[in-house]
């Protein structure tokens, strides 16, 4: 009588994959030393490269870029100053890049592809969505031009968009030399006696009608001055910081090595005796 066959036992992948995994744990195991030599090897390159690493400079001024307001002070005003992308053509000019390298004499190239402008976080304005706080930051090799530039770039952009403000404060100047040259002429007339009642009863209406326009004026003065006027909040400085991590280098290098290592010690049994010539051959 036959004896029945044995069972048929099905495939199972998790003791297939026990067995491939215990496998890759034993030739870890057993070539531990290429993980070694990879891992130190990777740390060494790592550091080597880092040393190469090109030391630069950053400088960063904050431009206030002011707001303006109408004629008659109650309004925000829309133009140059309110609009995002001002800052950023400005200091992209070639032709304000020019003048900038002129004046800190280094040529444009030396600084141009360092410079970026950022809206301040937080200093926006509601009613016109714009950010009155813009920083312009310069990096390049030498800590000088960095300076230099991040200033010399905040400067000429408070001059080109200031202007508004700056005829707006001298119209005001103006007025209020004519009110005080008015209320002066009006008090002198006021101390003759000479003069009649009359005249003096219509002249101190005219003295308080420009005592009134010359305090306005002052007030309107001083909002240009402070509130509209666009100026440099904080000049920029030159920083050093490294355009390379050394301790990141080395710990890239040295992870790259590890795993480059097990590789080498995976495929070792296969790729060794292949390029192991063979008696007799």
């Amino acid at each position: 009588m036959t004896a029945p066959a044995p069972p048929q036992r099905g495939f199972d992948p998790e003791a297939e994959q026990e067995v491939d995994f215990a496998r890759y744990v034993r030739l870890l195991g057993v070539r531990w030393w290429l993980l070694a030599a990879g891992l130190v090897a990777g740390a060494v390159i790592g550091y080597l490269v880092s040393l190469g690493g090109t030391q630069v400079y950053k400088a960063t001024a904050t431009l206030y870029l002011g707001q303006p307001y109408t004629a008659a002070g109650g309004s925000p005003a829309l133009g140059v100053q309110t609009n995002p992308a001002t800052v950023s053509q400005i200091v992209h000019s070639a032709l304000v890049d020019g003048i900038v390298a002129h004046k800190c004499k280094t040529t444009a190239s030396k600084f141009r592809k360092g410079i970026s402008t950022a809206s301040v976080s937080g200093s926006s304005v509601p009613k016109t969505n714009t950010n009155p706080l813009v920083s312009i930051t310069v990096q390049t090799r030498r800590a000088k031009v960095a300076e230099c530039a991040a200033n010399g770039l905040a400067n000429e952009v408070v001059r080109r968009v200031g202007k508004y403000a700056d005829g707006k404060i001298a119209n005001l100047k103006a007025e209020i030399a004519t009110d005080r040259s008015a209320i002066a002429l009006i008090e002198h007339t006021l101390s003759n006696p000479a003069v009649s009642v009359t005249n003096k009863l219509l002249l101190s209406l005219s003295l308080k009608t420009n005592q009134q326009d010359l305090i306005s004026a002052t007030q309107f003065l001083q909002q240009a001055k402070q509130i509209e006027r666009p100026s440099v909040l904080t000049g920029a400085a030159a920083q050093k910081i490294t355009a390379r991590s050394r301790r990141n280098t080395v710990v890239v290098g040295a992870l790259i090595g590890l795993i480059l290592g097990a590789l080498a010690a995976l495929l070792w049994d296969t790729v060794v005796p292949r390029l192991t010539p063979r008696n007799g051959e």
